[in-house]
């Protein structure tokens, strides 16, 4: 996916933009190199909590690379960004847009009947 500075990745439901595959649960979009990561280091689909890790790691990787190289306002930034369904995903975000928000432990989002791997609507 070709993504630039006017990409909305949070935002209303229709103009925020799906980065990533919307048959995915849970991946890692790393913006700057333009690379996303669906499966950890075992070849298994990720699920929130590796995608958390892995999205700090690789945030915590630029950010070193960056101090260690002198960066100045002009180098590139990479961010890993968590993807749901292909979305930029915080709970914030998708409770905005009614939808559950993966964490097994959200009161709201965790209630009987609640589905919580349903998908947003296209």
């Amino acid at each position: 996916m070709r993504t630039s500075l006017s990409t909305r990745l949070f935002g209303p439901a229709g103009e925020r933009t799906r980065i990533g595959s919307a048959d995915i649960e849970w991946a890692v979009w790393s913006s700057g190199i333009d690379e996303i990561h669906e499966h950890d280091n075992e070849g298994r689909q990720l699920d929130l909590g590796a995608a958390l890790e892995l999205a700090n790691s690789l945030n915590a990787i630029s950010a070193e690379l960056r101090l260690r190289n002198g960066a100045d306002a002009n180098s590139p930034v990479m961010h890993a960004v968590v993807l749901r369904w292909g979305y930029a995903w915080t709970a914030e975000t998708e409770h905005s847009h009614g939808l559950d928000c993966g964490v097994p432990s959200c009161g709201p989002c965790s209630g009987p009947g609640r589905d919580m791997h349903r998908q947003p609507q296209s």
